[in-house]
Formats: structure tokens, C-alpha cells, sequence
């Protein structure tokens, strides 16, 4: 009980020496705060009660028992961990893995981000929109990509550009490497690529004015600013190459070269099932991810040079005479092999007969494409259920994060900072964690098992699953747009009698519509290619297509599962094509839909100011 005390003649007029919050308080504190409390609400629902039970299973391996549950404190689970060769071995290889390619990544990621960003190049704003392409693309696409490239009997080797040696390193630390820095240089490009934008030439010039020639002013000058950036993008590879489960699934499982995130899968999923194994493991993952965002977060503090003022001249761009065309190819090969070269080799096999007959014409059909595409077959239906599903998932998550983010944009700064932390730290929790925790609840935590919906082994619980993966990176996106709204206009809106519900859809999602798409599109295309919540939770009712793709793959019907992967890009990028021409066309001026509510609540929060 709250006792107040009040001093002075006002508080013995008033006679009340004590009082208690009335149910009128207790509303309007529940208002004020309700917008952060809904979404804690929502994140522990989605992922903090998932990553209690992995956690509380790797320390209590009895507690999700089905036959004898018990609560005993044990450490054996990770003391097993750590004892067995394998288990022990995929920790190793998982922080080999992470190191090496965070390397070479920022390497090629960092020169890529010079050249398209600080080079005269040909094509230049053609090229620098590739890497988006490319980061889009699962990883488990390009990896069955390069595995038909790089297989004794592939696509290279029927051309003779393929040394059989070439073909054993691949299968192996060396290809994991090669696909993995392909795969996310577009991530360090974006990260150093965003800093160079901020260095201006004031510097530079200074440099060049005191002598120094362009490889030292890089080394001596631009080096030094950049290197928060380059640390960074070190950071953020790492993190991204340990929780990765695409090449782990693919290229690590057929050389054996176990890492941690197949090994939660195999435990959780192999028979016999061993739970406990599986905490121990995603415990270890997680504690390792946990550890790069807190170095991230300390350098972030640490490191923050102020590179833009009012001083700050554009940088030049580096002419590069005859040696520009060398640049320029430079770029196009390492475009060939991170996004044409992929996709060519699935469309080929998708096209063909047989992967060892080669690229020929009696080789040629359209079997497999007619399979994906003809209705009432196993290919059409777990294609069908992926673009169901992630259209579900799209219109979910982008509502439920624009209502969340309009609730928690009232609420006090302090609330808003801990949770856009908390959204940020959840998009560093790996996939394959975040299934095995909706196993453990959904599956074998009281209460929840038996709820009808959603419901283990359910495409209701997928879903779920897809949107506990997606919230974070909607909250974020519009929470940003919605943060830039002027409070006077939902003000006016309340003075004119309008409902909240009315507020949020004629003032709130106008004006922050073009972020809402972005997130349901980019939602809607990341979901119908998501492996590791597929590969957990699949529904009785049948493999959506990430699944499907794998499992055919693994059973040599390749061309099938390339099918599959080509008509599901196909679909999703013309689904994702004709939604956004179809809104931006009923849109009113700036990309935002016409609403008569806000043409009368604008001009009223004008004359308020």
C-alpha cells in the first residue's frame, strides 16, 4: 500500500492524511504505460518464454520429461557437451568458421563498398543495388547452387574449369568459407559502405596538401576513422556466420564438418531425442551470440567519431583512367559468383534431366518446372503453403508492429530505449534456438500443449514461429517512421472526437505507410524462404518449401527441389512486384494512400501551433 503524506494547511483542509490509488489512477497509469507493457507482452509471449525453456532445459535436463519430469539442478547436459569429441569439435569449428569469415568478408565486403562508393566506376548506381540481391537470397539456395557447381560431376566440371582438387577442397572448411563470404560481403559493404558516406574530403584534402599520396592518406587517415566500421562489420559477420543454419543444413553436413546450430537440430529432431543435449548446445550458441552484441554494444559506446559537421565537404570520387574498367570487373566477377552464377546453376538444373548429362539439348525438360506448378502434387502444395504462409505472417507482424509501435511512441523515452534495445538484441537470437524453444513449449510446457490453437504440429504454430521471427525487424522499421510524427496531430485528431482505432487508420498509418510496406514486403519475402523455423516446427499437414527443397535435395532429386526454389522466387518477387505497384498506384502524393481524416486533422494541428 502507497501512503502519501501531505504537509502544510492544504493537506489538513483536505483532511487526508493517506489515500489509495482509485480504480480511475489505475486506468490512466494502464493507459500511459500500456503501449510498453503491450509490447513486453508480446516479446515474452513470442520469445522470452521460448528462450527461458532452452535456457532452464540445458541446467534442468529433467524438467520437460514426458515420463519422470523432474526439477534437479544438473550440469551434466553441458559437461557432456564438452567431453564428447563431436559436440566439442562443432563448438570449435563453429568459432574457426566465424573468425575466418568475418575476415575475409570485411575484406571483400570493405573493397567492394570502396570501389562502388569512392571510384569512378561505369554503371556505378546499377552495381551498388546488386548487394541487395544478393543479401536476399537464402543461404541454403546458394548453397545447393554451389554444390551443383562444385560436384565432381558439375556444371564447371563439364566445362573443364574445374580441377578435381578444386572439387575435394570444397567440400570443407575452404568451400564453407568461399559460399559464407559471397553470401553476407553485402553486409560488411553496407556497414563500411554507410561510414564512407559520412567522410567527407576536408581530411583527405589536408593530407594531400601536406604531401601524402592516395595509398598513404587510406592507410594513415581514412584507415584510423574507418576502423569502428571494419570492427563492426567483424562483429556483426561473426555473429551472423554462427547463428547461420542454411550452409550448416548443406555443405557442413555432406563434409561432416559439424557446427553448433545443425547440431541443436539434430539433437531436437534425430531419433532418439535428446532435449537435454540440445539446451546444452543452443545454451552455448546463444552465450557466444550474446558475446559478440556486448562487444558490439561496448564498441558502438566507445567508438563514435563525428565524421559529418558543418565543415564536412562531399568526398570526391577517385578518377581512375584506364584502370576503371579493371575496377568495374573486378566488381562484375564477384557479382557473377555471389548472385548469376547461383541462379544460373538452379535454373539450369531446374531445366534438365539430369545433373550429369550436362547442358545440352536432349537434356533439356520441363518436368520439374510442370511438378512445381501443376496443382495437387507435393512440390505445388508445400510451394502454395509457403506463399500462404507468408502472407499470413506479412499481415500479422506489419499490423501487430504498427499498433505496437503507435502505443509504445506515447509512452515515457526510458520504455521506448529498452525496448528498441530489446528488438535489437532479439534479432540476434539464431532461428534454429528460437524453434527448439517453441518445441519445448508448445510441446512439452503445461498449459500450452494443450491449448487448441495454435497447436503443435500446426501450421497455426509455424506462423506463429514466423512472426515471433519477424516482429523485431517490423517494430524497428516503423517504430522509427511513426517516432517522426508530430504529437499535435494525434492531439488534434482526440480534440475532433476521434476513436483511437479511427486515429490509427487515417492519420498514424497515411503517414507512415511507406514503412509499413516495407515491412510487410520485406517480411512477406523472407518468410516464404525461412529454414530454420520450417525445419523445426513442421505441420502435420505438410513441408513448406524450405523443407521440401532439402529434403529432396538430400534424397538426389535435385532437379525437383531446384524447381521449387525457382518458381518460389519467381512468385514471391512477382507477389512482392505487383502489391507494391498496385498500393503505390492507389496512393495519394509522397507514396501515402489518401485519407479524408487526415486532410481535416492536419490543418487543425496547424492552428494549434
Amino acid at each position: 500500500m502507497a501512503v502519501i503524506q501531505h504537509g502544510g494547511a492544504a493537506g489538513m483542509s483536505r483532511g487526508a492524511g493517506t489515500h489509495l490509488p482509485g480504480p480511475a489512477s489505475l486506468f490512466a497509469g494502464l493507459h500511459r504505460h500500456g503501449g510498453a507493457l503491450a509490447v513486453y507482452a508480446a516479446f515474452a509471449l513470442l520469445i522470452g518464454l521460448p528462450l527461458a525453456c532452452v535456457l532452464a532445459q540445458a541446467v534442468l535436463p529433467g524438467l520437460f520429461d514426458p515420463h519422470q519430469a523432474s526439477s534437479a539442478l544438473s550440469l551434466e547436459p553441458l559437461a557432456r557437451i564438452f567431453s564428447s569429441p563431436r559436440m566439442a569439435a562443432s563448438v570449435l569449428h563453429s568459432l574457426e568458421l566465424g573468425a575466418i569469415v568475418a575476415f575475409t568478408t570485411t575484406m571483400l565486403g570493405g573493397a567492394f563498398a570502396v570501389l562502388t562508393r569512392r571510384c569512378e566506376l561505369p554503371f556505378r548506381a546499377a552495381v551498388s543495388a546488386l548487394p541487395w540481391l544478393v543479401f536476399l537470397t537464402p543461404s541454403y539456395l546458394k548453397a545447393l547452387a554451389w554444390v551443383l557447381l562444385m560436384s565432381p560431376g558439375g556444371y564447371l566440371a563439364q566445362f573443364g574449369l574445374l580441377p578435381p582438387a578444386w572439387s575435394d577442397a570444397f567440400f570443407g572448411l575452404t568451400g564453407l568459407v568461399f559460399v559464407h563470404t559471397l553470401g553476407l560481403f553485402p553486409l560488411a559493404s553496407f556497414i563500411i559502405g554507410s561510414a564512407l558516406a559520412g567522410l567527407g574530403s576536408e581530411m583527405e584534402d589536408a593530407a594531400r596538401l601536406s604531401g601524402a599520396n592516395p595509398w598513404r592518406i587510406w592507410l594513415r587517415v581514412n584507415g584510423p576513422l574507418l576502423a569502428p566500421a571494419i570492427a563492426l562489420s567483424l562483429i556483426a559477420v561473426f555473429a551472423e556466420v554462427l547463428s547461420d543454419f542454411g550452409l550448416a543444413s548443406t555443405i557442413a553436413r555432406m563434409s561432416s564438418f559439424g557446427v553448433l546450430t545443425y547440431g541443436i537440430y539434430a539433437a531436437a529432431s534425430d531419433y532418439p531425442v535428446d532435449f537435454p543435449a540440445a539446451g546444452a548446445q543452443a545454451l552455448v550458441l546463444l552465450a557466444l551470440v550474446l558475446l559478440v552484441v556486448l562487444a558490439d554494444r561496448l564498441l558502438r559506446r566507445r567508438a563514435d567519431p563525428r565524421l559529418i559537421s558543418g565543415r564536412a565537404k562531399p568526398a570526391r570520387l577517385y578518377d581512375l583512367g584506364p584502370w576503371r574498367w579493371a575496377a568495374f570487373g573486378a566488381v562484375l566477377v564477384i557479382v557473377v559468383l555471389a548472385l548469376v552464377l547461383p541462379l544460373a546453376a538452379i535454373a539450369a538444373r531446374a531445366l534438365s534431366q539430369t545433373l550429369g548429362h550436362g547442358l545440352v539439348w536432349s537434356n533439356f525438360t520441363v518436368a520439374n518446372v510442370s511438378a512445381a506448378l501443376s496443382p495437387s502434387t507435393p512440390a505445388n502444395d508445400g510451394l502454395l503453403r509457403s506463399l500462404g504462409y507468408a502472407g499470413l505472417t506479412a499481415i500479422i507482424t506489419s499490423a501487430l508492429a504498427l499498433v505496437l509501435s503507435a502505443q509504445l511512441d506515447r509512452s515515457n523515452p526510458v520504455m521506448r530505449a529498452i525496448v528498441i534495445g530489446l528488438a535489437l538484441g532479439a534479432v540476434a537470437i539464431p532461428g534454429i534456438v528460437l524453434g527448439f524453444g517453441y518445441i519445448l513449449v508448445w510441446n512439452r510446457l503445461p498449459g500450452f500443449r494443450d491449448w487448441p490453437f495454435p497447436h503443435y504440429g500446426d501450421g497455426s504454430l509455424l506462423v506463429l514461429g514466423y512472426v515471433a521471427a519477424a516482429l523485431p525487424y517490423c517494430l524497428v522499421v516503423i517504430l522509427s517512421a511513426i517516432g517522426q510524427l508530430a504529437p499535435s496531430l494525434g492531439d488534434a485528431a482526440r480534440l475532433h472526437g476521434a476513436s483511437t482505432l479511427r486515429r490509427m487508420l487515417t492519420i498514424t498509418l497515411p503517414l507512415v505507410f511507406v514503412s509499413v510496406m516495407t515491412a510487410f514486403l520485406l517480411t512477406f519475402i523472407r518468410t516464404v524462404f525461412e529454414l530454420p523455423m520450417s525445419q523445426m516446427l513442421i505441420p502435420q499437414s505438410g513441408p513448406p518449401a524450405p523443407t521440401l527443397i532439402l529434403k529432396l535435395f538430400s534424397h538426389d532429386r535435385d532437379g525437383l527441389a531446384s524447381a521449387i526454389a525457382l518458381v518460389g522466387m519467381v512468385a514471391a518477387g512477382t507477389a512482392a512486384t505487383m502489391v507494391w505497384i498496385a498500393l503505390r498506384r492507389f496512393s495519394g502524393p509522397h507514396g501515402r494512400p489518401v485519407a479524408r481524416g487526415a486532410s481535416r486533422v492536419i490543418p487543425a494541428a496547424r492552428e494549434e501551433r
